[in-house]
């Protein structure tokens, strides 16, 4: 069944991901496809340069106007943000939206491969930990997991002990469901997600 949804997080002008990625993927999925951007990124940070325009001021005016208009989605999905205001812009927004059926996807767009993105500090970290708490499901890869958390920061690889306890971590923060990309399992050497689902409590 086609769904509204909404995409909040960041619009990169070189680099197929974020925005430019999402959007037509969940279109030609069937999917009436909204977004809000968070910032508009010259190019994908890996390349060590870029420029970033806050689009804070933007987001409210235009939440502002949603809000007259009636718009509703059936879900939303959040990623990278530029300031700690927009967490809290996003929270009153997504609690304004709220109804039985509405699904909250946060991916805590931060860090990969055992470190924090460049241009990223502690402060994302926290308005991220802030964030995540109004989610249904949220999807860190396992360095973003590790910082959200504040354990096994920098490992890749971790035991299925581990693992549970990160997921654990994970869950206090207020999330429902959790799923954690991108590990390896220390006793195989294997590839693997790490995850929890609320409604089957497995």
């Amino acid at each position: 069944m086609s769904k509204n949804i909404l995409i909040i997080n960041d619009m990169p002008g070189y680099g197929k991901v974020a925005l430019s990625a999402m959007l037509p993927i969940l279109s030609t999925l069937g999917h009436s496809v909204y977004n809000l951007p968070t910032a508009l990124v010259s190019n994908t940070l890996d390349y060590g340069k870029f420029t970033i325009l806050d689009t804070t001021d933007y987001m409210e005016k235009s939440i502002a106007v949603w809000k007259e208009l009636g718009f509703t989605f059936d879900c939303i999905t959040t990623g990278f943000l530029a300031s700690a205001r927009q967490v809290d812009i996003i929270r009153q927004f997504i609690e304004s939206q709220r109804k039985k059926d509405l699904l909250v996807m946060t991916d805590p767009i931060m860090a990969d491969e055992g470190k924090l993105y460049n241009g990223v500090g502690p402060e994302t970290v926290d308005n991220m930990r802030r964030l995540v708490g109004v989610a249904d499901v949220i999807v860190p890869n396992v360095t973003e997991a590790t910082f959200l958390t504040g354990r096994y920061v920098g490992r890749e690889a971790l035991t299925r002990e581990e693992a549970r306890a990160l997921v654990d971590g994970l869950l206090e923060l207020g999330p429902r469901s959790v799923v954690v990309t991108s590990g390896v399992e220390a006793e195989t050497g294997e590839h693997v997600v790490w995850g929890y689902n609320h409604r089957s409590g497995a």
